[in-house]
């Protein structure tokens, strides 16, 4: 039995002990805060701010699109997008975490960013995982090459590499030759090896055996971004945007079970109208890595912002983007926003408004749309064959002052697809970027039957085989790209045979104009008192110039086997008569001194409408537009020199490496040893000085005598092989030197007699030959016609607005040339184009004669390659131009359809554009009047068969 005095005694113990311990924890917890409080109050004070209040870029809207009435074309909204802040927590549940956000957004549709470089696939039969580096759009070895050597070294592959080949070396002290060894050791690290280190550099060792490669991906996305991003301070990734108001609602009734996952809001760019316009809005994309550093310097966040790519988008990024703002907030532990703390308001970008009509625009687009597949479902329609009739282009501008109403590229694109990361799919990709294949360039020579054609086929060629016609043909239509290193895959599209949406054929392509340029042909001759308005010719066959090597008809001739008879100048407007026009053309060379002067007579008048330039002046190509174009140039002597020289050169560099004994004159790819480099650069010197002088010898006005070339000729080849090993290793004799000389002689002899001959004044008179344009030049120079000589320059910008719509800035109307035409030879030619669209027998009268507003216009029909376009699948371009109101024009139009055929079938174009312009004035003329489009209720009443059957060849 214990004592009671033990008993107190172990009591008393134990309560020590207790009260011990007591004061030693209350000690700690003392210390605890004096530590914190005191000794190191500040480091706690800067971590906790640093945990739970963060300073963050809030983006800025920007500035909308406008049209010339406002309404909107481009404009920011607010959009949800999901993004995921690396906390403690999140970290700790990163992989559930994330299953849970894959199976919610893949069940909402939604897309998870990926502009990630390497992709994986696995093979359909599940047994083979594909690593590869997808370039996209970059096709060009050398620029493949630094996006991939810059996406390992900013992953520290480099480091690895250094470390295992310059051990003692710094990274900063490599010198240029060990830095390619560096680079060389670099791109070979396969897709899969770069795979398998980041898993292990982003922690997911643990459940790679566990999951499938795609899924292993999608984290990796999520890691990745955050690695890279972690040098940018407190910066939540983005793993989704544009999310459906439901898909955001989901993910925030979850927040519990997914930490570090929040929804915000963030403006995003939308196209209400989807296509319409894109040829003009262009579209916004992410920065190219290459151009980082630029964008940086301006502020960008390059993970995340968009920039301009092309169009108004590209053209005025500085007034568009707006200036971003910040938000300072208070976190919680999984880095969501409980409170904002303070604020600097984003600012808008400016108002851009534009000169374009919105339902001008749709009109415009929507019935070249239906023209063009009418006429791919005719086919062939009087031996024309106009199956590839899938792309075309609209140019409206007013008159009077410049503005473009109407700019049409088609086919378009929807550039709501580029706008967010989820919405460019690989399919839409390759149709609107992705390069040619061989697949793609067999399966068009296959459904249009190209190997029974001759032209690219030889007679030769068509006793073979079906397969080998198909490679011949396939090897010359599309070629392999040979600018890309060891490309195998990659065709190239000469022949431009396939429709690319984000080209605009509007402002950059240069296409012959056909029978379009004719009314500038009438003006010279006009002007210079060749012809008048009575003045008459008889077109009854073959024309005979004065050049017994150059005879001419017209299409009636060659088509009926008779002409238009008595013809003047109203006559051969209205019915398009070549006859008429080579006829003017002779009169003005003949008249001239049959010389360089007659040869440029045409285009000193030409120049004045805008249809390019004097090579010889300081003006600058351009119409003005402020989105990129082309500017094309009409025939002139000095331009002709420098093409047909061009044209022959090659000719001879062919002609040459064929012969009995060949010489090759194409400049070699420069590598080998340092001894073997420098004997190609000599060699390739040699060669380029060569065909520079035989280029010179073709341009000369008169060429020296066959003694002098020959001489010439003889020395300079016998320095060229002389100076070069592997020339000299041919052991050319006197013999081959003189055989070598004589085709150079002929040659230059056939180049020069081109160049100076009268052929090309009479080509250049009916809109062939050198003369080529793009759309918006056309316009320009109708518009010009008939204001009374004008010429202005072209603005889609009207004006911009800052963002309570006040205008900062206007855009006024600029002449950039008077051309002084007399106003008798605009009416004359006002008058001629007025029978093309009112008089019976005019090429466009079927698609005009019940049309309540007076107007004039012009078809043309111009050959792709007159000799091959068959063989290739083409036919001619289709033209329209017009004007309207005839007494006083207000707005003129260029309409062209590529294969188009002629141009009365795409004159209906023009006559939709006219029916919005002019509806107000219409529906007083005709209340009960059937217009093609209601661009309000987006529908259509089109009939394109008179467009069809009417009279005419163009």
């Amino acid at each position: 039995m214990v004592s009671k005095k033990n008993k107190k005694d172990n009591e008393f113990s134990r309560f020590n002990i207790v009260t011990s311990i007591m004061l030693g924890i209350f000690f700690v917890i003392i210390l605890r805060l004096v530590n914190i409080q005191i000794v190191n109050c500040e480091l706690y004070k800067q971590t906790a701010n640093k945990q739970n209040h963060k300073v963050i870029s809030t983006v800025a809207p920007r500035g909308d699109i406008i049209d010339r009435k406002g309404k909107k074309l481009a404009k920011s909204k607010q959009s949800y997008i999901l993004t995921f802040t690396n906390t403690k927590e999140s970290e700790e549940s990163f992989f559930s975490t994330m299953d849970n956000v894959f199976k919610i957004l893949d069940a909402n549709k939604g897309i998870q960013i990926d502009d990630f470089l390497l992709k994986v696939k696995t093979s359909a039969d599940k047994k083979k995982t594909i690593y590869s580096f997808d370039f996209n759009k970059t096709v060009d070895k050398k620029t493949q090459n630094w996006i991939e050597l810059r996406f390992k070294k900013d992953r520290g592959f480099d480091d690895e590499v250094i470390e295992k080949l310059y051990k003692d070396i710094k990274k900063t002290d490599l010198k240029s030759e060990q830095v390619k060894k560096v680079d060389a050791a670099l791109l070979k690290i396969t897709p899969e090896q770069v795979f398998n280190k980041l898993i292990k550099n982003y922690g997911m060792d643990e459940i790679v055996d566990s999951k499938n490669k795609e899924l292993l991906r999608r984290y990796m996305l999520v890691k990745d971004t955050l690695y890279m991003q972690s040098y940018s301070g407190y910066k939540p990734v983005n793993i989704a945007n544009n999310l459906t108001k439901d898909a955001a609602g989901i993910f925030q009734q979850m927040q519990p079970e997914i930490p570090g996952v929040s929804v915000a809001t963030e403006p995003i760019r939308v196209y209400p109208n989807k296509d319409l316009g894109s040829a003009f809005l262009g579209y916004i994309s992410k920065i190219n890595p290459w151009d980082k550093d630029k964008y940086e310097e301006q502020g960008y966040d390059i993970s995340t912002d968009y920039i301009g790519a092309s169009g108004i988008e590209a053209a005025f990024e500085d007034d568009l983007r707006g200036t971003k703002g910040q938000e300072s907030i208070e976190a919680n532990k999984q880095g969501r926003k409980i409170k904002t703390l303070g604020e600097i308001e984003t600012y808008p970008g400016k108002t851009v408004q534009l000169n374009i009509d919105k339902n001008m625009q749709y009109a415009a687009e929507r019935v070249l749309d239906a023209v063009l597949l009418d006429l791919q479902k005719k086919g062939t329609v009087k031996d024309v064959d106009m199956t590839n009739a899938n792309r075309g282009a609209v140019i409206v501008s007013d008159v009077n002052t410049g503005k473009i109403l109407v700019l049409a590229s088609r086919p378009g694109y929807d550039p709501n697809l580029f706008a967010a990361s989820s919405g460019l799919t690989t399919e839409k990709y390759d149709e609107y970027l992705g390069p040619v294949t061989e697949k793609m360039g067999l399966a068009y020579i296959q459904k249009r039957g190209l190997v029974n054609i001759k032209g690219i086929l030889t007679d030769d060629d068509m006793a073979k085989s079906k397969e080998e016609r198909e490679k011949i043909l396939l090897n010359y239509i599309f070629p392999l790209d040979k600018s890309i290193e060891g490309n195998t895959t990659i065709r190239k599209d000469n022949n431009d045979i396939f429709p690319k949406a984000t080209f605009n054929l509007a402002t950059k392509s240069l296409i012959p104009p056909g029978s379009t340029f004719k009314p500038m042909t009438a003006i010279v001759g006009l002007e210079e008192g060749a012809i008048t308005k009575t003045s008459q010719v008889n077109d009854s066959g073959p024309y005979n110039t004065r050049y017994p090597t150059l005879t001419a008809a017209c299409w009636k001739y060659n088509d009926q086997g008779y002409g238009h008879g008595i013809v003047d100048i109203q006559t051969a407007m209205r019915e398009s008569c070549n006859y008429y026009f080579y006829d003017v053309a002779d009169k003005l060379y003949h008249n001239a001194g049959e010389n360089k002067k007659g040869l440029n007579l045409i285009a000193k008048y030409a120049w004045k409408f805008g249809l390019g330039i004097d090579p010889n002046s300081n003006k600058k190509p351009s119409t003005g537009i402020e989105i990129p174009e082309s500017f094309g140039q009409v025939y002139n002597y000095e331009s002709s020199k420098e093409t047909l020289a061009s044209i022959h050169r090659s000719s001879l560099v062919s002609k040459l490496q064929k012969g009995k004994k060949s010489l090759d004159l194409e400049s070699q790819k420069e590598s080998g040893t340092s001894k073997e480099i420098d004997e190609i650069k000599k060699s390739n010197g040699g060669k380029v000085k060569f065909l520079a002088l035989i280029k010179t010898e073709m341009k000369k006005d008169k060429i020296n005598s066959y003694e002098v070339i020959i001489k010439t000729m003889e020395i300079a080849l016998k320095e060229l092989t002389g100076a070069s090993q592997t020339l000299k290793n041919n052991n050319y004799t006197d013999t081959n030197i003189r055989a070598m000389a004589e085709i150079i002689y002929s040659e230059i002899n056939s180049a020069n007699t081109e160049i100076n001959s009268a052929a090309n004044a009479y080509y250049a008179a009916i809109g062939q030959g050198f003369n080529v344009f793009t759309p918006l030049q056309l316009t320009n120079y109708v518009a010009t016609m008939v204001n009374g000589g004008n010429r202005y320059e072209l603005h889609l910008v009207d004006k911009f607005l800052d963002p309570d719509g006040k205008v900062i800035k206007e855009t006024k109307p600029l002449v950039l040339e008077k051309t002084n035409i007399s106003a008798n030879t605009i009416n004359i030619i006002k008058e001629g184009m007025w029978e093309v669209t009112s008089v019976y027998g005019g090429t466009a009268y079927s698609t005009f004669k019940d049309f309540p507003i007076p107007n004039g216009g012009k078809t043309g029909s111009a050959t792709f390659k007159e000799d091959i376009q068959s063989a290739l699948g083409r036919t001619s371009f289709g033209y329209y131009i017009g004007f309207a109101p005839f007494e006083k024009p207000e707005i003129a139009v260029c309409v062209v359809g590529f294969d188009g055929g002629h141009g009365n079938y795409v004159a209906p174009v023009a006559k939709a554009v006219y029916e919005q312009y002019f509806k107000a004035e219409i529906l007083k003329k005709n209340p009960k009047y059937e217009f093609m489009v209601d661009p309000d209720k987006e529908t259509s009443n089109i009939n394109l068969d008179t467009s069809i059957t009417g009279n005419g060849h163009d």
